[in-house]
């Protein structure tokens, strides 16, 4: 899938996606924006419109009702020696969580605002009193990530485990997660996290907290439109497809994950 990647954005695309990490307090931008700034005015428009959101903190009231109602399989923590075998000392441990974090507040964060965003692109009312706000997102979080590996840089073997574990939960969407990239730095966690994660698909329970997610999702996007700001242009055809590409596929799916990951990691 053709992207912008964050090293190879220049000028007005790189103030966006400095924009973008700034006001959603993350230090990567999510895979959604790195889509929309490939196509030519794409990005600029969804930007504009859902940024109210996210600077407003109704983004965050969201995100956390769509945390809060998110069913998590029951599961203990990994416990440090699990983790330990698995390649991650103290410092692996903290990098891990703080990719994880990141995922998980830009998931929840983007789901929600991206969400309301496709109602109004599909004829919901957008502009008007502004929704309700809140910090529910959890902190914003510091430090920097490693760059995102590019698939072709992985080691075979790798890059065979990130598609393997894409394919968990997943109901046919071709967009191949970010988050699992950005873990390929820790082969033998991301096998770990294949383990566990196999385990949920197999039994069903995976499939059950994504739709269970998707559910509080659409809830908690209800009513958001009205706090966007559309600009007066039409939106480009690229918005609607690649917002409802995303918010129904790889964000759906990915927000109960990089939660779980982020539960299991607490024990670490």
């Amino acid at each position: 899938m053709p992207t912008l990647p964050e090293s190879e954005a220049t000028g007005p695309a790189a103030a966006l996606y400095a924009d973008i990490r700034d006001v959603m307090g993350v230090p990567v931008v999510n895979l959604i924006w790195r889509r929309l700034a490939f196509f030519p005015g794409a990005l600029e428009w969804a930007w504009s419109a859902a940024r109210p959101l996210y600077a407003g903190g109704a983004a965050d009231a969201a995100a956390a009702e769509i945390r809060a109602r998110t069913p998590l399989p029951d599961l203990p923590p990994w416990p440090p020696e699990i983790l330990s075998s698995a390649g991650l000392d103290d410092a692996g441990c903290a990098a891990v969580r703080r990719v994880l974090a990141s995922y998980d507040r830009g998931n929840r964060l983007n789901l929600a605002a991206l969400g309301a965003l496709l109602q109004a692109l599909e004829g919901a009312p957008a502009g008007g009193p502004a929704p309700a706000s809140g910090s529910g997102a959890g902190a914003a979080v510091e430090g920097r990530l490693p760059p995102i590996p590019a698939m072709e840089s992985l080691a075979p073997e790798v890059r065979e485990l990130v598609l393997g574990l894409n394919a968990l939960g997943n109901d046919g969407d071709e967009v191949v997660a970010s988050l699992y990239r950005h873990l390929a730095y820790w082969p033998g966690y991301l096998a770990l996290v294949w383990v566990q994660l196999a385990a949920l698909d197999g039994d069903g329970r995976l499939r059950v907290t994504i739709s269970a997610g998707a559910d509080a999702a659409r809830e908690a996007s209800a009513g958001l439109a009205a706090g966007l700001d559309l600009p007066p242009e039409p939106a480009p055809p690229a918005v609607a497809e690649a917002v409802g590409q995303f918010v129904r596929g790889p964000i759906a799916r990915m927000t109960p994950v990089s939660l779980l990951l982020l539960h299991l990691l607490r024990g670490g």
